[in-house]
């Protein structure tokens, strides 16, 4: 009739597609019907969906990790590399009451009859376990070298935020290689106060996205941290 024409061009601005597009079948049971969405809507459909393919690859690779599945932790570090940068740019788009992994991430899969705890933990400290706990010295690698890469990499944070480089983006991976660096100095003491230091600060830059900036109070404040973590850290090694 004459009323279907503005029903046509209604429909003609939506998109009929199945959610079963979604490829896990833990989505796909609770997804399966078939609805019609709008631009937007589909773009949220798919930004859940790769959120909740991230989450259960995470949690995947923490429990292998955790019962011994991969031996290597370069592999282990490589995989988690890749999947928690890809999970900040994911939480760029999503709602507020998601930006936090510790509680969004659990409350999300519960949805879905999952849990996935490792890789909210794993998400929210924002580096892998062998970084946030240290994997011990390579043997086959001089001590020297690893002193070196420590010094190396604190100068280079002190260097880029002193030319005001402080997005997240570009601060956090460089934070990581400090902490990476000490992690591999084994004669170093777990409580040793340079690397909680460091590691308090790369937790914070976890929980910010990855265009979020250092205001210029914290840029002061984590310079001034860095600085007084490199003196405690070459202090440590006079006196060795």
């Amino acid at each position: 009739g004459g009323g279907g024409g503005g029903g046509g061009g209604m429909e003609a601005a939506m998109t009929r597609v199945k959610v079963s597009s979604v490829r896990d079948a833990g989505v796909m049971a609770q997804l399966g019907q078939e609805v019609t969405l709008d631009d937007s809507s589909r773009h949220d459909l798919e930004l859940l969906a790769n959120y909740y393919a991230i989450v259960r690859t995470m949690e995947r690779l923490e429990k292998a990790y955790i019962g011994g599945g991969i031996s290597d932790d370069k592999i282990y570090e490589q995989e988690c590399q890749k999947l928690i940068p890809r999970f900040a740019t994911l939480r760029e788009g999503l709602p507020e009451d998601m930006q936090d992994p510790r509680t969004s991430i659990p409350t999300f899969m519960s949805k879905y009859h999952q849990q996935a705890n490792f890789a909210a933990n794993r998400f929210s400290i924002g580096v892998p376990a062998t970084v946030s706990v240290g994997g011990g010295e390579d043997s086959s690698t001089p001590k020297a070298l690893h002193v070196a890469e420590a010094v190396q990499a604190y100068i280079t944070v002190m260097d880029s935020l002193r030319l005001n480089m402080c997005a997240t983006d570009q601060i956090h991976p460089l934070t990581t290689d400090i902490v990476n660096a000490l992690n591999k100095i084994a004669v170093l003491p777990p409580d040793f106060e340079p690397r909680v230091k460091v590691k308090k600060w790369l937790q914070t830059l976890s929980a910010m996205r990855a265009t979020d900036e250092l205001d210029e109070d914290q840029t002061r404040q984590f310079l001034f941290d860095l600085e007084a973590s490199h003196q405690e850290f070459v202090q440590w090694l006079h006196n060795l």
